[in-house]
């Protein structure tokens, strides 16, 4: 009796969570804005209703697997390394908005472990929503957008660094086995993802089609499962099985097939950060928020100003750029999860509050940013 009413109450829970997300979809559709501010704000809703419960969980963990799984596929590192002047804009990136409030917050008299989850929290623009944005509005195209997608990409990278150096200091202090463990598996899965695409060729064309699927979500899993037991995200490891799979010929096919799943499971993770996202109003954490999030928009200004000038931008363009880089999203969010042992309660709701104001902002930005642009 007591699984039965355990399953009814997964069951209730994931109607209550599905409609939410279903009405907090067509509400983004009516309004015009990207989905996955609709999941979000339906999570923030939904929290008089409803509490995170196992189920939800896992399906959240299922999506934000598999959307780093895909960013791993379609990350291109040679482009990166294409133009110094890439790696000039990236490191200038990451020096601004990642080691300046990294360094600021120690001194100010966090602990090292709180300063660095908010760092990373505050570093990434979110490539997800974004480029959403982007295709919803008809901008990929645009001149501005490649250097859009190739900052991001850069930022996506540098953070899974990062993820690999938080595993270390989430203790509370600096655990170099553990940084040194995870640099290992990072290291290990690059190797396999620039050795092991011709096996993986000859692996697919000789498994039946109709198990391909289930090939690559058990190679997604199993490496995320390692990643965690090397004490490091399992989102990590699933960026690195990305990797593995982006030389594959079979790519576009074998991302097909698990498209669904990926947008169901992405839609469960942005449901879930808002209702797990403390709404409490209390002065210091919203101005906090509040202080953040005018930093943020300021640093990442001043980059795509850098970065529109490196690539010479016409002004139209260039004015475009200036207001397309301002959301964060999964990886802050991902972020701020692995931080809640290490980070006071007043940081855990003023980052909770810069997270969700960047992703209002950022997209009010996008969308406006045609018409502000062609304005004199």
């Amino acid at each position: 009796m007591g699984e039965q009413k355990v399953l009814g109450q997964e069951l209730t829970g994931f109607a209550l969570a599905l409609v939410s997300m279903l009405l907090g979809g067509i509400v983004a559709r009516v309004g015009r804005f990207p989905l996955l501010l609709g999941y979000l704000l339906a999570g923030l809703s939904a929290q008089a209703l409803l509490r995170p419960f196992p189920s939800l969980l896992l399906l959240s963990s299922v999506g934000v697997i598999l959307l780093l799984f895909f960013l791993g596929m379609e990350f291109e590192w040679r482009k990166l390394l294409s133009t110094p002047q890439r790696l000039l804009i990236t490191a200038l990136d990451l020096a601004l908005n990642f080691f300046a409030p990294l360094i600021l917050l120690w001194l100010l008299g966090l602990p090292l472990a709180a300063a660095f989850v908010i760092a990373m929290a505050f570093y990434p623009t979110s490539s997800a929503i974004t480029i959403s944005a982007l295709l919803h509005l008809r901008r990929l195209a645009n001149p501005e957008t490649e250097t859009i997608v190739w900052v991001s990409v850069s930022e996506d990278l540098v953070i899974i660094a990062l993820l690999a150096v938080a595993s270390g200091l989430m203790g509370g202090e600096v655990n170099w086995t553990n940084i040194f463990s995870a640099f290992t598996f990072v290291g290990m899965m690059i190797l396999a993802a620039v050795t092991l695409t011709r096996p993986m060729e000859w692996l697919f064309a000789r498994v039946p089609t109709e198990l391909d699927t289930l090939v690559m979500m058990s190679a997604i899993v199993v490496i995320s499962a390692l990643a965690h037991a090397f004490q490091i995200s399992e989102a990590l490891g699933a960026f690195l099985a990305g990797l593995l799979f982006s030389g594959v010929r079979e790519r576009e096919e074998l991302e097909q097939r698990l498209y669904v799943l990926r947008e169901l499971g992405t839609a469960a993770f942005f449901f879930t950060f808002g209702l797990q996202a403390p709404l409490r109003l209390s002065t210091t954490g919203l101005l906090v928020g509040a202080g953040l999030l005018l930093a943020g928009v300021i640093s990442k200004t001043l980059i795509a100003w850098g970065a529109g000038r490196m690539n010479h931008l016409r002004v139209r363009a260039q004015r475009r750029l200036l207001l397309s880089l301002w959301v964060r999203g999964e990886f802050s969010i991902i972020a701020l999860f692995l931080g809640k042992a290490v980070l006071p309660p007043m940081w855990q709701e003023a980052l909770s509050w810069f997270i969700i104001g960047s992703i209002v902002l950022g997209l009010i930005a996008i969308s406006s940013a045609d018409r502000l642009a062609g304005r004199s």
